[in-house]
């Protein structure tokens, strides 16, 4: 989703920007819901592992453990992972895009706004790539949002560069 703020002082151009907007993943688990999931579902599986101890069938057990802890590992590793975002900035003289991924690397890349294209390109059914294309060079941004995310975010920058072109 992206959050998006236009400052009302625009006296300092070259220190604040004109146009800022944050886009990341939808995130559909809280850190509480994550707890809370974890240690239900574990409170669960130890239940029905340990009945089936008591009956005497104990490897089941032991699977029932390996699978939670992999079950654990797994929303874990998801759960991490998106850390990814991406910072746009237009500034009166420049557009800035930081992008963030997984692992917290920024890449930094600045575009000349004048000549910067707001491009969507198809390349399938309802997936069309954001790209930021200058001087033959191309960034695609968004990947992580849905189509409609991408188009409304596509749009939306579109007219704050055509705002900028007109001032």
């Amino acid at each position: 989703m992206d959050k998006s703020q236009e400052p009302a002082n625009l006296e300092q151009p070259s220190e604040r920007p004109l146009f800022e907007a944050l886009l990341y993943p939808h995130r559909s688990l809280s850190q509480r819901g994550f707890f809370i999931l974890t240690i239900g579902t574990f409170v669960i599986v130890t239940a029905y592992g340990g009945l089936f101890l008591v009956l005497g069938a104990w490897p089941i057990f032991g699977f029932l453990g390996a699978e939670w802890l992999l079950f654990w590992w797994l929303l874990r590793t998801h759960f991490r992972g998106d850390r990814r975002a991406e910072r746009i900035r237009l500034y009166a003289d420049r557009l800035v895009l930081q992008q963030i991924d997984p692992k917290g690397r920024v890449t930094e890349s600045t575009f000349e706004p004048y000549w910067l294209q707001v491009v969507l390109k198809e390349r399938g059914f309802e997936d069309p790539a954001l790209l930021l294309r200058s001087h033959g060079r191309a960034v695609e941004i968004g990947a992580f949002l849905g189509a409609g995310e991408r188009r409304q975010f596509a749009e939306q920058l579109q007219s704050v560069l055509s705002r900028w072109h007109s001032a």
